[in-house]
C-alpha cells in the first residue's frame, strides 16, 4: 500500500482529427462536436459519482491526456476543471497538465486553460522534420510546431513539455539532432523523448510486417539516437531523470512521477486506468458501455479488469517501475510500504550477473546508463 493521502487524476479524451500510423491507444475520429460535448458531460458526471468516495484525498496532480484533449472547446475543458475544483479537494498549487497537438492549439485555447489554472502544457511535436510529421500520420507541420510553442510562452504558461520521436523509419541521425537542437533552443522546462514501437493493430505494423514497405531501423541505430540525445540535452543543462523524460531543475512531472514511484491515481474517461487502495483496473473501453454507466449513475469501471496482487507481485511492480527513474528506488522506503528487507525478497546476485548495469550504491538501486539500453530484460527479473 502507498504512504501518502496525495492523488494524481487522470483523465482520458480518446478523440482525434485522424489516427496517428504509429498509435496504439485508445483513441479514433469523430464525427461532430456534438460527440465532444456529450462524451464532457458524462466525464463530469463520472467525476461527480467517483468523488463520493474519493472526495477527502488531496489531488496533488491531474493530467489531461488522450487523444487529443486540445480538441474540446476551451469552454469544456474548463467545465471539466470547474467540476473537478468543486468534487475534489484540489490543492491550491496541484500540478495540471493538458496534452496538446499543435494543429488544435488556438490563443483563446490556451488563455482559457490559464485562466482555469492549467499551468502546464504538454505539446505533441515528435518531430521538427516535415517528411518524418507526415509519415507519421501528423495532422501538423514543423511551423504549426513552432507556432503553437510560442503561443503557450505568449499565453504565459511557464512549465511546458515537449515529445519527440525517434528510431523512426526513414529517420537519420542528422534530422534526429536537428529536432534535438530545435528543442534546446525553444527552451521549454520539460522534454519527453520516445523512441517508435511498432505495436500491432497498427497501420505501421501492417505496413512492416503484412506489406512489407517498411523498414525497422536497427537496434544499434536506435540506441545511438538515444544516448546522443541524452549527452546534448545534459549539456544544455537539461536533468535526465527518467528513462524517457529530462527536465529543467525543478521540473520534473509531478504526476508522471507518481506512476514510477508507487503512488495512487485515479483514471476518468474512457479506458482509464486506476491504482487505488491497493486495487489497480480500467474503465470500460466501449463508448456505450461507458456512457450506459454513468446514465445509470455507476461507476464506468470494466469488473473483469480488477486485479488485486499479492504482496510479492506489488513488490515486483515498485521495482519494475521504479527503475525507470535515473535515481533508482530507495531500498529503505521498499521496507517501509513492504514491511520487508529488499534482499530478503530479490536476489542479490543479480547484481553480479547485471555488473555495471545494475547498481546498489547508499541504499539506491539504479540503471547505469548501459542498463537503460536493456532496461526491460533487467526489470522482468523481478516480476
Amino acid at each position: 500500500m502507498t504512504t501518502t493521502n496525495r492523488l494524481g487524476i487522470y483523465i482520458h479524451i480518446p478523440f482525434c482529427l485522424r489516427k496517428c500510423k504509429y498509435c496504439d491507444f485508445l483513441s479514433f475520429g469523430y464525427s461532430d462536436n456534438k460527440i465532444l460535448e456529450e462524451y464532457t458531460r458524462a466525464v463530469i458526471e463520472e467525476i461527480r459519482i467517483r468523488s463520493q468516495d474519493w472526495h477527502y484525498r488531496e489531488v496533488d496532480s491531474i493530467y489531461i491526456g488522450g487523444g487529443t484533449p486540445s480538441l474540446l472547446s476551451q469552454w469544456d475543458i474548463g467545465k471539466i476543471i470547474d467540476a473537478l475544483r468543486d468534487c475534489f479537494n484540489v490543492l491550491e498549487d496541484a500540478e495540471i497538465t493538458i496534452e496538446a497537438n499543435p494543429a488544435t492549439i488556438s490563443d483563446e485555447k490556451m488563455e482559457k486553460y490559464l485562466a482555469k489554472g492549467i499551468n502546464r502544457i504538454s505539446i505533441g511535436v515528435q518531430s521538427f522534420e516535415n517528411s518524418i510529421l507526415e509519415l507519421l500520420g501528423r495532422a501538423h507541420n514543423k511551423n504549426d510546431a513552432f507556432y503553437s510553442f510560442q503561443r503557450a510562452q505568449k499565453a504565459g504558461f511557464k512549465n511546458i513539455n515537449l515529445d519527440i520521436m525517434f528510431g523512426i523509419p526513414g529517420q537519420t541521425m542528422k534530422m534526429w539532432k536537428d529536432t534535438v537542437r530545435q528543442c534546446i533552443f525553444l527552451r521549454p522546462t520539460h522534454i519527453s523523448l520516445y523512441s517508435l514501437q511498432i505495436e500491432e493493430g497498427t497501420e505501421f505494423y501492417k505496413m512492416m510486417y503484412d506489406e512489407g514497405t517498411l523498414e525497422p531501423v536497427m537496434e544499434v541505430t536506435d540506441r545511438e539516437m538515444y544516448h546522443t540525445a541524452m549527452s546534448m540535452m545534459n549539456t544544455a543543462g537539461y536533468k535526465h531523470y527518467e528513462i524517457s523524460n529530462c527536465s529543467l531543475p525543478g521540473y520534473e512531472s509531478r504526476h508522471n512521477m507518481k506512476y514510477w514511484s508507487y503512488e495512487e491515481y485515479m483514471g476518468l474517461g474512457l479506458g482509464a486506468s486506476s491504482f487505488l487502495d491497493g486495487s489497480r483496473f480500467k474503465n470500460c473501453d466501449r463508448m456505450i458501455d461507458y456512457i450506459a454507466a454513468i446514465k445509470g449513475n455507476v461507476a464506468p469501471v470494466d469488473a473483469g479488469s480488477v486485479e488485486k496482487y499479492s504482496q510479492k507481485e506489488e513488490m515486483g511492480v515498485y521495482v519494475f517501475t521504479g527503475l525507470r527513474k535515473v535515481a533508482g528506488l530507495d531500498t529503505e522506503e521498499f521496507r517501509k510500504i513492504f514491511k520487508g528487507e529488499f534482499f530478503n525478497v530479490f536476489d542479490e546476485k543479480l547484481l553480479l550477473k547485471y555488473d555495471g548495469f545494475l547498481k546498489y550504491k547508499d541504499g539506491k538501486l539504479f540503471l547505469t546508463e548501459k542498463g537503460m539500453d536493456i532496461s526491460n530484460k533487467i526489470m522482468m527479473e523481478f516480476l
